[in-house]
């Protein structure tokens, strides 16, 4: 709760203090080098938990895919489904942007971010050993990509309270919610899971960090270990499929990045979508960010 209030504080800092000595383009070439790093390290972290849980990932892999598919299917319909209700509150993707844009580029990005990540999961496997300070670092790097990103809304003309007051990234957020708990329920009874177990798993919304930690202290370190995966891919999966459906599903992608969308993959969202995509992003990540933490312990106590 701590960083996301830090991060907010960041692009608040960035919208309020022009930079005139920094262009435009200059400061998109230093937003792609954050996302860069960032999924390295996020790489780094990723494979050095690897090796230490071989032995367990056999044993939990049908779970963990089965709850990635189904919270990729469910979480995408419903928002599809709710903007088939009310099409005014799709996003509209920037035009200009996507028709002068070769069709390829999308997936040439997609394939630079998988590569980031493969190279920072193959460091962490090899080195074995944890990186110093990687969460002081992490943090560091998105405090500085929030403070460019408020830098260039100021800059494009929105307003801060189209985050604070922002209807449909609150909306998003609720649905993300309600088709993540139905997943949770549905594979349950499949998996011969206690109903709040299998609700806990689906409350993490991508922040994986504090999940699989309230998860591996409340049920055990399986758990820990499953929330931590399920929670991860959504953030992954969301970096690599933006830049290639971001023409053709802007909203679904940004409830699916879940409390990811005002962090780690707020860039990419920036960056492929549109700085008008911010507002709501952050609007919605905000929002699960404060549910991971209640409704984690809240389904715990539920008997069955």
């Amino acid at each position: 709760m701590l960083q996301a209030i830090i991060i907010l504080f960041a692009l608040v800092l960035g919208y309020f203090i022009n930079v005139k000595h920094l262009s435009n383009k200059v400061m998109s070439k230093l937003l792609s080098m954050m996302i860069s790093l960032i999924i390295t390290v996020m790489g780094y972290n990723f494979g050095e938990l690897i090796y230490h849980l071989k032995g367990e990932l056999l044993a939990i892999l049908a779970i963990v895919l089965s709850f990635i598919v189904t919270l990729f299917f469910v979480n995408i319909f419903a928002v599809t489904l709710y903007l088939k209700i009310k099409p005014k509150h799709a996003l509209v993707a920037h035009t200009q942007f996507i028709k002068s844009t070769n069709p390829v580029k999308p997936i040439l990005e997609s394939c630079k971010y998988l590569s980031y990540l493969i190279i920072g999961s193959l460091l962490g496997l090899f080195i074995n050993k944890p990186f110093p300070y990687i969460e002081l670092m992490i943090d560091g790097i998105l405090i500085l990509t929030l403070f460019i990103i408020g830098v260039q809304m100021r800059r494009e003309g929105h307003s801060l309270a189209q985050i604070l007051k922002n209807k449909v990234g609150i909306m998003i957020a609720i649905i993300l919610i309600l088709s993540s708990l139905i997943s949770g329920i549905i594979l349950s009874f499949i998996f011969n899971i206690s109903t709040g177990h299998a609700l806990m798993l689906s409350s993490g919304f991508g922040w994986y960090s504090l999940a699989s930690i309230l998860n591996a202290q409340l049920i055990d370190a399986h758990f820990g270990t499953m929330t931590f995966f399920i929670d991860f891919s959504r953030e992954i999966i969301a970096i690599i499929i933006i830049p290639i459906l971001a023409k053709h599903m802007p909203t679904e992608l940004v409830s699916y990045c879940g409390a990811t969308a005002m962090d780690f993959t707020l860039p990419v969202i920036k960056d492929h979508i549109g700085i008008s995509a911010v507002p709501i992003a952050i609007s919605s990540g905000f929002v699960l960010t404060l549910a991971t933490p209640i409704l984690i312990p809240m389904f715990n106590l539920i008997p069955f």
